[in-house]
């Protein structure tokens, strides 16, 4: 996605919510400044994803259907990572997880690709000096090591990091945009409208 289609999709999704771009950028400013030497460069993004099949697993994952997944690459979403019982080769997060689950993951190679926003600069806080080395990511301007490939939930974050990084498909599983309420959904209908544009679903 490139940045200024991000940019115009964020400044709707800011005034829709009431969120604030101010402190989406403190949070960025913190992961950098508690993550320092921690944070990767996105090539090892590329290495592991590109010219690969990819699945991206999402929370509404239904039982057995993770069996079915056969890509090569599989990019757990979030709270997804709680449902499927594989180590991801990569997850994206807004860390609502315990960090122990984090860093479980990241001691057995999963690459971490953490997201800062206004609401969750708590969490990075209790996150990010517990963990290793993982992959920054901000919904505001990028800037040294923290990156914005676009996307505002996590799965859909995590389908245009695959696209970013020239998957040679994507597969969603466990998306279920209508199965939700109150902030959840809405959150869910721009994430939809999000991967339309992108030509992901």
């Amino acid at each position: 996605m490139r940045l200024e289609d991000w940019l115009n999709f964020y400044s709707q999704i800011l005034s829709d919510f009431g969120f604030s771009a101010e402190k989406d950028e403190e949070a960025a400013k913190l992961m950098h400044s508690l993550g320092k030497e921690k944070l990767l460069d996105s090539s090892v993004l590329r290495e592991r994803i590109e010219g690969k099949s990819v699945a991206i697993i999402g929370y509404a994952l239904k039982e057995g259907e993770v069996e079915k997944v056969e890509e090569e690459v599989k990019i757990t979403a979030g709270k997804a990572v709680l449902r499927c019982k594989l180590i991801p080769d990569i997850h994206v997060t807004d860390m609502e997880e315990d960090p122990e689950i984090l860093k479980k993951l990241e001691k057995k190679g999963c690459i971490l690709v953490l997201h800062a926003h206004g609401d969750n600069m708590d969490r990075i806080r209790k996150v990010v000096p517990k963990i290793g080395k993982f992959v920054g990511t901000t919904q505001s301007k990028p800037f040294n090591r923290m990156y914005n490939f676009g996307g505002f939930t996590d799965g859909d974050r995590a389908a245009i990091l695959a696209k970013e990084m020239r998957a040679s498909s994507i597969s969603l599983y466990g998306f279920d945009f209508e199965k939700a309420d109150g902030l959840k959904r809405k959150k869910l209908q721009w994430a939809r409208q999000i991967l339309e544009f992108e030509g992901l679903i």
